[in-house]
């Protein structure tokens, strides 16, 4: 339920508290939290579960007697809310294990009318959750987040919250980085009246005809509007946009009267000399929308609204009309001392760090935390947004069971969900490195990326919807990639031996550009690991930091030259892998083994930069956001 009803709890320090009548406050359980081991995690040579039902849900069950019943006190340990289970990446650990968290906190009151629910942002890998006693259900998706009605919740008394946390994971889903386990993003208390709107969308279509000064705009709302305790609703929805400029649009919507649950409101506004959202001017519309049931506040939705266009014409990238080249760094929601479970200061460091390297955007394998995103939008920096299905069909190919394309749709469907009201995305991709020839997979590549496409279309028709492939030269044209709007393109030529030519991706890129002509192309991914062992090898030497910095230069230089929309580093920071990860440097001498750091960064996991990062903050330096004005200005 992302920000559809979370949003008072990010902004209780700016609006003054609830008047009277209007809903109770949201509410963040932060303190009081504490855990205990539940089982040891399985052996390695533990069949896995079968992957016909969820992988997840056999090893994310009620195992150990698991029960939302007090247990002695002596077993628990104080914790902080967001944590991992160990924020050191111990390589016997990887699998996951069990823990149970507790948290005790008085009920607040409930008007009548209201109840509440319970919103977890993240919790990886699996939840189970008890309130008082009694069992409130289950969620299996680490990345997204997920509400359940706080059903038994005592006002004004005690009562116990118990979270079954389990992090072992299935073997055969693959993922490319560390298995953090924990409950990593913030848990609320949402009130929700007999009419509330649940997966509020706030997006922007704007079209502009000129310069960004020549634009229309409107506010699109979608969201599911619920009924509960009334059997039929009379609602209204009001909708308060203040510009930055301080000017204040309003409009209420009669809704249609309601008898059904549940019901999909799709509503639109326009937006009189619209101020929009731009990298170099990140400005945001304050927004208040207020739901009503017979005149009676049932919702107030506080947050900030961006409006901006993103399109692609001619194969190219377009912001607000205007031709755009992403320059940046992909990141991962890992840092030395808090793991996957980011602090505000961990936040305001990656966002210093992107901007000093001159980075215009950045990408991450799944949904980066809300908190994030809010400050990714504030810096201007836009975000390649991405579901977390990361070579699904290879391997053990778990897409081939009808149970996994579902619940990857679904992981597809949450993420759009929760990232389509920040203005910083600007594109949603629905897979990354499946089979790269999904015409020849019909029943399941080609099936997946079909329906997961519709899936992010039908939810935010205001953005390019985009796939990231890790294609090689000469493959035929694949049909199924005409569904998308853009092609993001992991390439690792001249590093990895299976591309180990480097002077073949000028020509790929050709390719790509003549198979593709209509679609955007942006290289999403790129770079050499640089380890420690080898910070003074020569250049000739894969691994050390002079290759390193020498590969980025002579990529960028080509991506410079290329007929695509922009190029974006993997990664920013280094980040903890699975146990063995050789990143394609050749082996390891026994001190560094089992290996869990992948070190293609440009920055250190203990926050030192290396010389490529200095390679690659003076081409971004150079590197103009508008390449159409860059060239015109050179010109004169």
């Amino acid at each position: 339920m992302r920000r559809a009803l979370a949003t008072l709890a990010g902004l209780a320090a700016v609006f003054p508290a609830a008047a009277a009548g209007s809903p109770p406050r949201t509410q963040t359980l932060a303190q009081g939290w504490e855990m205990r081991s539940q089982a040891a995690a399985p052996a390695p040579d533990q069949p896995a579960p079968p992957l016909e039902g969820d992988p997840e849900d056999a090893a994310g069950s009620d195992t150990g007697g698991a029960t939302g019943q007090p247990t002695q006190d002596s077993q628990w340990s104080p914790v902080k809310i967001p944590s991992v289970f160990n924020t050191k990446a111990v390589p016997s650990e990887y699998a996951g294990e069990v823990r149970r968290y507790r948290v005790r906190f008085t009920g607040p009151a409930t008007p009548r009318g209201f109840r509440w629910l319970i919103e977890f942002e993240s919790v990886r890998r699996a939840a189970t959750v008890y309130l008082n006693g009694h069992r409130l259900g289950r969620n299996a998706d680490p990345y997204t987040p997920f509400t359940l009605e706080a059903r038994g919740l005592r006002p004004g008394r005690s009562n116990e919250l118990v979270v079954l946390v389990d992090s072992r994971k299935d073997p055969r889903l693959p993922e490319g980085w560390w298995n953090w386990g924990g409950i990593v993003r913030p848990v609320h208390l949402i009130p929700a009246g007999r009419a509330h709107v649940d997966h509020l969308g706030t997006m922007s279509k704007v079209t502009c005809r000129g310069p960004a000064t020549r634009c229309t705009a409107s506010l699109l709302l979608d969201g599911y509007l619920h009924r509960s305790g009334v059997k039929e609703l009379a609602s209204t929805l009001s909708v308060e946009l203040r510009s930055p400029s301080g000017r204040v649009t309003r409009r209420t919507f009669r809704l249609p009267r309601q008898r059904g649950e549940r019901h999909r409101v799709q509503l639109s506004m326009p937006v009189p000399a619209p101020v929009l959202w731009r990298p170099e001017a990140p400005e945001l519309y304050q927004a208040r929308i207020v739901l009503r049931d017979r005149g009676a506040v049932q919702q107030v939705v506080r947050r900030h609204v961006g409006l901006r266009s993103v399109t692609v014409k001619g194969g190219m990238l377009y912001l607000n009309n205007r031709r755009i080249k992403l320059a940046g760094a992909s990141i991962h929601e890992d840092v030395r001392g808090d793991g996957a479970a980011l602090t505000e200061a961990d936040m305001n460091t990656i966002v210093s760090e992107l901007k000093e390297l001159g980075a215009n955007v950045t990408r991450s394998h799944y949904l980066l935390n809300d908190r994030l995103l809010d400050k990714l939008d504030r810096a201007g920096i836009m975000v390649w947004s991405q579901a977390p299905i990361w070579q699904r069909d290879r391997k053990a190919n778990v897409l081939k069971y009808p149970s996994q394309r579902r619940r990857a749709w679904e992981t597809v469907r949450r993420t759009v969900l929760a990232a389509r009201n920040h203005p910083a995305v600007i594109t949603h991709s629905v897979a990354n490195e499946l089979w790269s020839r999904p015409d020849e997979r019909p029943r399941v590549t080609k099936r997946y990326l079909i329906r997961a496409q519709k899936i992010a279309r039908d939810l935010d028709p205001t953005l390019p919807i985009s796939v990231d492939i890790n294609g090689r030269p000469h493959h035929p044209e694949q049909f199924t990639y005409h569904r998308f709007d853009m092609l993001g393109i992991n390439q690792y030529f001249g590093w990895y031996p299976w591309v180990a030519n480097f002077d073949d991706l000028p020509l790929y890129l050709q390719e790509m550009r003549d198979l593709y002509p209509e679609l955007a192309l942006v290289m999403t991914e790129f770079g050499a690991e640089a380890r420690p062992e080898l910070a003074d090898a020569p250049v000739t030497t894969k691994g050390s930091y002079a290759f390193q910095s020498m590969h980025i230069q002579r990529t960028m230089d080509v991506a410079d030259a290329a007929p695509i929309s922009g190029a974006i580093y993997w990664t920013l920071r280094e980040f903890e892998i699975f146990p063995g990860w050789r990143g394609g440097a050749g082996q390891r001498p026994p001190e560094f083994r089992p290996n869990t750091m992948h070190q293609k960064g440009l920055i250190t996991y203990e926050g030192q930069k290396k010389p490529a990062w200095y390679v690659l903050h003076r081409y971004f330096e150079s590197s103009a956001l508008y390449p159409a004005a860059a060239r015109s200005a050179r010109g004169r």
